[in-house]
């Protein structure tokens, strides 16, 4: 079946949201900053910046295209890349940064621009976490020479898995064109099954009382290859997987082009369920952010720092109560093999102090305020803040 006709109006309603940018629809995020990053054409072994506190797949993203990833720490009120760790030694002679924005929470970008362009350095987004945020009136995604974009289901552009590259830059978005066209390979009949079937039973199972037990099967159906998992147990050894570089099945471009329609609402729920929480976190007895924009933002997951994270999480499993764990380690999830991907123990202090710490809330669509006010009662019961 003939994708591209469906492709192309998904990609132009993409470039029109962004102001521009040229979009590649790919298989999932990792995918996109993987095809960017070949896109550079940067010397094998390059060293990439990246914050010491992301998914795996970002820094194996890193290492797949031939690159190294070297790794600084996180500002704690943020959980973005502390631009005072750019004047590290670990930040000499790096020839590319990735910034992330954190929850949705977009980073200090103009400090970070600074160094960057002091020091001729390429920045690139992350933004799995983000879509529609702005800073200083320009849309995140737009701030980089390219930016990545992840359409898994927990996400705030969900086509069902999916990753989206938006280059800022001719060249390179000539160069990723090359890529893709040359080695991409398009989703088998087989996977594009799956991945229907996984959108249906997302849309008809996914609650924020079942939101513990849908990810369970998940990732138990995962480990006998009966759903498309975010992650194979190769990518947590650093191993490429067959079929990494594969573009966008059908169904999840006909998702993406549904939630483009609906993404103003989208990105004001967001905001509205951020606020909330801003507002009420104290009477809960535990601390917000301690950094808002006038503007506010749409926040993916309002992050909470807790004293006592596993039983929070454990009892929130028992209660049917939607709390997230990102991040388990500074390398997310748990149980990834960090040196594999050359982090070692220490090296990010605040991240592996947040990773001890920090829970986070949904904003998405299925969550409205009075969810969302049983969730902090919740936690005001089994949580303890940290002093």
């Amino acid at each position: 079946m003939n994708n591209e006709p469906l492709a192309r109006t998904f990609r132009e309603e993409l470039e029109a949201f962004f102001g521009g940018s040229r979009c590649f629809l790919l298989a999932k995020g990792r995918v996109a900053c993987y095809v960017g990053l070949r896109a550079l054409g940067l010397p094998p072994k390059s060293r990439i910046l990246l914050p010491g506190y992301t998914c795996m797949v970002v820094p194996s993203a890193v290492q797949y295209a031939g690159l190294t990833p070297v790794y600084a720490d996180i500002d704690p009120a943020t959980y973005n890349l502390d631009p005072a760790g750019l004047d590290q030694p670990i930040a000499e002679g790096v020839a590319a940064v990735v910034i992330q924005h954190t929850y949705g929470i977009p980073c200090d970008f103009a400090a970070i621009q600074r160094w960057a362009g002091a020091h001729d350095v390429p920045i690139i987004e992350d933004c799995c976490h983000t879509f529609g945020t702005r800073v200083e009136g320009r849309l995140c995604g737009t701030l980089g020479v390219f930016s990545f974009m992840s359409g898994q289901w927990n996400k705030p552009f969900c086509t069902g898995l999916g990753g989206m590259l938006l280059v800022n830059d001719p060249a390179i978005a000539d160069s990723a064109a090359e890529v893709i066209h040359r080695e991409a390979a398009s989703p088998g009949a087989l996977r594009s099954l799956l991945l229907r079937a996984q959108l249906t039973a997302y849309d008809l199972f996914f609650s924020p009382s079942t939101a513990g037990i849908a990810t369970d099967l998940y990732r138990f159906l995962n480990r006998f290859g009966l759903v498309i998992g975010s992650s194979s147990l190769e990518e947590l050894r650093g191993v490429m997987p067959r079929g990494y570089l594969s573009t966008m099945a059908r169904c999840q471009i006909r998702r993406g082009l549904r939630a483009i329609v609906h993404i103003a609402e989208n990105i004001d729920h967001r905001t509205r369920m951020t606020q909330f929480y801003h507002a009420r976190l104290p009477a809960a007895g535990f601390l917000p952010l301690a950094h808002m924009p006038v503007e506010g933002y749409p926040l993916l997951r309002y992050p909470v720092r807790v004293a006592n994270k596993e039983e929070v999480l454990a009892a929130a499993r028992r209660g049917r109560v939607e709390i997230g764990d990102w991040f388990e380690a500074p390398l997310h999830p748990a149980g990834t093999r960090m040196e594999d991907f050359g982090y070692r123990p220490g090296m990010c202090p605040h991240a592996e102090r947040a990773s001890r710490e920090v829970i986070n809330l949904p904003t998405h669509l299925k969550v409205d305020l009075s969810t969302a006010e049983k969730t902090l009662q919740f936690l005001a019961r089994h949580g303890r803040c940290v002093e």
